[in-house]
């Protein structure tokens, strides 16, 4: 009897640690699938029912046999319930999202806090504002929220991925709580905790309704063209006070370099499908989807192709670039959203029918 009440003991744990890994980095490090990950948060408090229910019958089984003194039974409530806060609740806090706590500066103010060995920045522009986002102020928190004109809008930044989109929050269910879910094939998963829903960055589609982010574009450059260019713009700065924060950076830095590096084939999470050997797989391409086809365009060829213009599924659209910045223009000279920066690699496992402009 007691060897049975150790192995359903065994049983229990080995679940409540699995699920722990799953909703976790160290999933992904042992390449859990996709679907297994968003299929575990859509139904998380079934399962939690579920193993709740099973610690139930191991106290009573416990009650009955006396197999083990009640500081044990006492230390494995706690690692399940451990656990159940790993799933939910240790993303979230390792990555605290600014959707509604962002805090910007201007340029002269910000000047001072943007690192040389990092100064890429996003510029998104609303009617007369601009706005600039540091990739260094944004890999950890992720997300950044602003309000303009009545409206909400987020700037999300997946650092696996290289690549900032810019959302409106409202996609139609009401006001959205966007927080770290985790991440798949080196991509970002948020979940929308006041909707019940997760998105993945990549693609700003909800997973479990039929609801898509209006993505608007952004601007990708270095800090010193960009306060040269937008003097009046406000500047998202993280206040980075934490102990973990400093933790996570030097977790990170190096791994990220690494992950930046076009001369290393190896990404961070192994869970890629690299068979298309039209780019290389680290290059930080443009990427463009239209809701049907995607195009990704080599940035060697976008900046040095100023005023190129070509039909893509439907529409004529014309690069247009400094040798530095680029810019996707439609027919009427107005900027579309484009994946700036996000590596060829990812792109190709998230849209593998993909063309490629090169």
């Amino acid at each position: 009897m007691k060897i049975l009440f150790n192995l359903y003991a065994l049983v229990l744990a080995s679940f409540a640690i699995f699920c722990a890994v799953l909703m976790t980095e160290p999933g992904q490090t042992i390449g859990v699938p996709r679907d297994l990950v968003l299929h575990y948060f859509r139904y998380m408090p079934y399962y939690w029912a579920g193993q709740a229910i099973a610690l139930a019958v191991l106290w009573y089984a416990n009650a009955k046999t006396r197999s083990w003194k009640p500081v044990w039974m006492a230390l494995s409530t706690a690692g399940v319930a451990l656990t159940f806060w790993a799933q939910a609740y240790a993303m979230p806090m390792a990555f605290p999202t600014e959707q509604t706590s962002a805090q910007y500066y201007s340029v002269e103010q910000a000047d001072a806090l943007i690192p040389a060995e990092d100064s890429r920045v996003y510029l998104v522009e609303i009617g007369e504002q601009s706005y600039i986002f540091p990739r260094y102020h944004l890999q950890v928190p992720h997300v950044a929220g602003f309000e303009q004109d009545g409206t909400e809008y987020a700037v999300t930044y997946c650092g696996l991925s290289n690549l900032p989109m810019v959302v409106e929050t409202d996609y139609g269910l009401g006001e959205s709580n966007l927080q770290v879910l985790g991440q798949v094939h080196n991509n970002l998963v948020f979940k929308d905790v006041n909707n019940g829903t997760a998105i993945q960055q990549i693609t700003m589609q909800s997973e479990f309704t039929e609801h898509k982010t209006s993505v608007l574009p952004n601007t990708q450059m270095e800090w010193e063209t960009a306060k040269e260019m937008y003097p009046d713009a406000q500047v998202y700065i993280y206040g980075m006070e934490r102990l973990l924060d400093e933790v996570l950076l030097g977790l990170f830095e190096q791994p990220l370099k690494d992950q930046r590096n076009i001369e290393n084939p190896n990404f961070i999470f192994d869970t890629l499908n690299l068979d298309d050997t039209r780019l290389n797989p680290k290059l930080e391409i443009f990427g463009y989807d239209n809701g049907h086809q995607q195009l990704a365009i080599d940035p060697n060829f976008a900046r040095k192709n100023n005023g190129f213009v070509f039909e893509f599924g439907g529409e004529i659209l014309q690069i247009e670039s400094d040798g530095e910045i680029v810019r996707l223009l439609n027919s009427e000279g107005k900027q579309v959203a484009t994946h700036n920066g996000v590596h060829y690699g990812i792109w190709t496992q998230f849209f593998p029918t993909t063309l490629v402009l090169s």
